[in-house]
């Protein structure tokens, strides 16, 4: 099974989408949820407990339970190492989660400094529709 670091950038833009809406953020989300690919987390990844109170409201239990379900569902990783590569720190924790649960994929929305990067250590970097579409021709691909 395909093992996916999804960038904090994911989680914001999928909890923030309407019911209904076609967002793939949501999608990439909603995936993980149903099992289709292993989730690559770290504690670092995680730390957008103050955004989701801040920009959207949410409670702090709210957010805790939320998070906690992520949690609980991903392959929870700790780097014991330390990457510069990224000119954003932030980044510098995607690229050491991925790396560290030997991901195949980061899934981003960031072009200033993620996609540029296109590929780390192996690892491809890519956008949220293209993850899905891959998602979508590997299980294509494994029914037949």
């Amino acid at each position: 099974m395909m093992r996916v670091v999804l960038d904090t950038n994911i989680f914001i833009s999928g909890f923030r989408s309407k019911p209904g809406s076609d967002s793939k953020p949501k999608a990439a989300l909603e995936k993980a949820i149903a099992r289709r690919y292993t989730l690559v987390l770290s504690e670092d990844i995680l730390e957008i407990e103050d955004v989701l109170m801040r920009k959207f409201a949410w409670s702090a239990s709210f957010v805790a339970s939320t998070l906690e379900g992520f949690r609980l569902l991903a392959d929870m990783v700790t780097p014991e190492f330390e990457l510069t590569d990224c000119a954003d720190p932030d980044d510098n924790h995607i690229l050491e989660a991925a790396v560290e649960g030997c991901a195949g994929c980061i899934v981003t929305g960031d072009k200033k400094h993620l996609l540029r990067l296109q590929t780390f250590r192996g690892i491809e970097i890519i956008t949220a529709s293209d993850f899905l579409l891959r998602l979508e021709s590997e299980s294509t691909h494994q029914g037949s």
